[in-house]
């Protein structure tokens, strides 16, 4: 054996089944031509090929460096097409090893060549036979022994680095990223995934007797982490796309895992990576180093006088040594030892000229002196710094090459309120309506007009023939054009509007003021004046429901109705207070004082409006939320009983609320004296009223004997009765209510009595 059995392995894992079994065939049919060898060991060679091929014969290339595959190429189309292990590879790799005569033949380095074999074997066999202990060791293994036995071993910091080197298969127009890593030696990384788990359980692993390190971040050079990033994103990819994909292709497994096929968006990621350096490139076999540039090429085309009647457009480049690889947001133009970053507008202006020459197999293209003008007109404008017009006189130049194109745009409003546009194309001295067709003398930059054009037509401009000028007909474009296009259209062209058209300019609706007060216990809001007529308020508010952006005036000017605190406002009052839109109308609404509480919160919303509130509305509200009571809000006498300041609080909010006719919860936990609260509520009303009326206590009723034994004991002087018994004893003790401060009974009771109390009117 004069190849390490794990090559030949490797090998076959990446070539797969069906190409191992050809390559097999191929041995048998004598179809290899071994044609040099360079050989040290079994870990350490070198070996060329010629393969006979059905069609072709095929160049093979097979370099192992320290037990690892440095390089395997070949000329057929299969190792193009997936930059992997071909049936011509491995019947080379297997055909050497099985015939240690090629050694002899190539190389003086015999020696030991079968020791090599007969070592390793043996080696073999030894590890096989002691492995169940060797793995028993390692469970015990002291967990602190190790990690010292590893720090020993650790290559300081920011030594390692990444070496890329970048395969460009011009059959497919695909990329491949190989990678290399190391220290003062590097080795080739063999499977993406594996690295990818090494990195991410921080594992120590050794790559030959001159690499062995912890896979941590930072024992890699500074200037290799932006690509350790990328290399560890689509390792993670790879592994789990093969891990989680059942079925296998043909030749082997769903992604090649020793090297990284570079998508469109990946080729934009690697680019930024390797922005500014130089790079190992190889394209058909021959590698040399390319420099990653952000700029495009300076690429040229010249105009030159062919005879007295024709011209000739001629680029500065061959047209045939220039290779485009897409991206997703940019293409790359890699010509030379250059791989250049361009944009979009170099895609549809430059190369898109080159593209004409490459199509049609040529380095020139000639053309009539009289189609002069149709260039300049057509084709120059768009790549007018590319082309070359020195050897163009300036009789030529003044005649066809077009000056700048200069727009006027002339907006208003017709009787209908639909927006008219007049467009006026200047060139220099000469202006004139593009849409009457003059029949012009002079250079025109056709693609620009065109393009000026498009724009209106794709903001729903329609040609209005009799008066030749564009027009807006639609709410809905009219109301786009005027929130958005016409910004665009100020910065392009010089834009004049009538005071007619800056009238119907888009508005948020305004409040100008609002006035709250409290008079003789109402609340009274006056909602000012309104920047629109009321009338139309129902028909806004049911287009702001309908989340529609804008409304449109009587007048033909629009209000925009999105992110409008006016507009939130008069929902919110309309909804929250139950008021139609009709008496919003009117300006000024009257409306129960306990409205006031939520009035304040929908005004806290509000920006930019001047509000004017009475006292007596801030003394309200002041109390009721800021808790500010009086101190003459005093405890009922003869309460058996002594609150906690929690307690007066309750109590005192309540007197509040109760003195407004508001109606209130009271909420805390189970056990802190919500009952004494209100008992001492109605005990301060009994004593301060001259006719008391009876206070009816609701509920559940397991608690009816509870309020009753707590009545008696913190306000004795109150009397009180639980309605409960059969339904006559109900109805009796219903109808004795009169007689008594507190009345108590249960939901459930209440719901079946209901009827009584009516009579009763109680």
């Amino acid at each position: 054996m004069i190849i390490n059995p794990e090559i030949i392995r490797e090998l076959s894992l990446s070539a797969g089944s069906s190409r191992k079994e050809k390559a097999e065939e191929y041995i048998r049919q004598k179809r290899i031509n071994i044609t040099k060898v360079i050989y040290d060991n079994i870990d350490n060679f070198e070996i060329r090929s010629n393969v006979k091929g059905n069609e072709n014969i095929c160049d093979v290339h097979i370099k192992v460096e320290n037990a690892e595959i440095e390089d395997v190429s070949c000329t057929c189309p299969d190792y193009y097409e997936h930059y992997g292990t071909c049936k011509h590879i491995l019947a080379t790799a297997m055909e050497f090893s099985q015939n240690d005569s090629y050694v002899r033949v190539f190389s003086d380095k015999t020696e030991n060549i079968k020791n090599d074999g007969a070592i390793f074997k043996k080696h073999q066999k030894q590890e096989e036979k002691y492995r169940n202990f060797k793995q028993l060791i390692h469970e015990f293994y002291p967990i602190h022994q190790e990690e010292n036995d590893n720090l020993k071993q650790k290559i300081l910091p920011h030594t390692i680095k990444l070496e890329p080197k970048l395969i460009y298969n011009t059959y497919s127009k695909k990329l491949k990223l190989e990678i290399k890593i190391g220290d003062k030696q590097l080795y080739k990384l063999k499977n993406f995934p594996e690295f990818y788990d090494r990195m991410k359980k921080r594992e120590y692993y050794s790559y030959g007797t001159k690499l062995e390190f912890t896979h941590e971040e930072d024992f890699f050079r500074i200037e290799s982490l932006p690509l350790l990033n990328f290399v560890l994103k689509y390792a993670e990819i790879i592994k789990y796309t093969n891990e989680n994909t059942n079925s296998y292709t043909y030749y082997g497994k769903t992604i090649e895992d020793n090297y990284i096929t570079i998508s469109n968006s990946g080729m934009d990621e690697i680019f930024n990576v390797l922005e500014g350096k130089q790079v190992s490139f190889q394209k058909e076999g021959i590698e040399n180093k390319i420099l990653f540039l952000n700029k495009a090429p300076d690429i040229k085309f010249d105009i030159q006088e062919e005879g007295k009647s024709e011209y000739r457009i001629i680029p500065n480049i061959d047209i045939y040594e220039y290779e485009i690889i897409e991206g997703k947001e940019n293409i790359y133009f890699l010509m030379d030892d250059t791989l250049y970053k361009c944009d979009e507008n170099f895609k549809n202006t430059t190369l898109k000229l080159l593209q004409v020459f490459r199509n049609n197999f040529t380095n020139s293209i000639v053309f009539p002196k009289e189609e002069l003008s149709n260039l300049f007109s057509i084709v120059f404008p768009k790549v007018k710094d590319r082309i070359e017009t020195n050897n163009l006189t300036e009789e030529e130049i003044e005649k066809y090459v077009p000056k700048d194109l200069f727009v006027k745009l002339y907006l208003d409003y017709d009787n209908r309120n639909y927006i008219t546009a007049d467009i006026r194309f200047v060139y220099g001295e000469e202006e004139f309506n593009p849409l009457l067709e003059p029949n012009l003398e002079f250079a025109r930059d056709i693609a620009k007009e065109d393009e000026v054009l498009e724009m209106f037509r794709k903001a729903g401009f329609m040609l209005e023939v009799e008066k030749a000028r564009l027009i807006l007909v639609s709410e809905d474009t009219i109301y786009n054009f005027l929130s958005i296009d016409i910004e665009n259209y100020m910065k392009k062209f010089e834009v004049l509007a009538t005071d007619n058209f800056k009238q119907k300019e888009i508005r948020k609706p305004k409040m100008g003021n609002l006035g709250v007060r409290i008079e003789n216990n109402l609340l009274n809001i006056d909602l000012g004046t309104l920047d629109f007529d009321p009338i139309e308020l129902k028909e806004i508010m049911e287009k702001y429901h309908l989340k529609k952006k804008y409304h449109r005036l009587k007048d033909g000017s629009f209000i925009t109705l999105e992110e409008n605190e006016t507009i939130e406002f008069i929902d919110s009052l309309s909804k929250g207070m139950d008021i139609s839109y009709k008496e919003l109308e009117k300006g000024e609404l009257k409306l129960p004082i306990y409205r006031s509480l939520y009035l304040d919160r929908i005004l806290e919303n509000i920006n930019g409006v001047e509000i004017s509130k009475n006292e007596e509305y801030k003394n309200l509200v002041n109390k009721i939320e800021n808790k500010n009571f009086s101190k003459e809000i005093a405890l009922p006498k003869n309460l058996n009983a002594e609150l906690r300041n929690y307690q007066k609080t309750g109590y005192e909010w309540l007197k509040v609320l109760d003195s407004y006719n508001f109606g209130g919860i009271l909420a805390d936990d189970m056990g802190l004296g919500k009952t004494i609260q209100l008992l001492s509520v109605i005990l301060y009303y009994v004593q301060n009223e001259e006719n008391p009326k009876p206070t009816i206590v609701v509920c559940p009723s397991s608690l009816t004997l509870n309020w009753e034994n707590e009545a008696k004991k913190f306000t004795p002087e109150l009397s009180q009765v639980v309605i409960h018994g059969n339904a006559n004893e109900r109805k009796r003790k219903i109808k004795s209510i009169p007689k008594y401060n507190i009345a108590i009974t249960s939901y459930d009771l209440l719901k079946r009595d209901i009827e009584i109390y009516k009579e009763l009117r109680l």
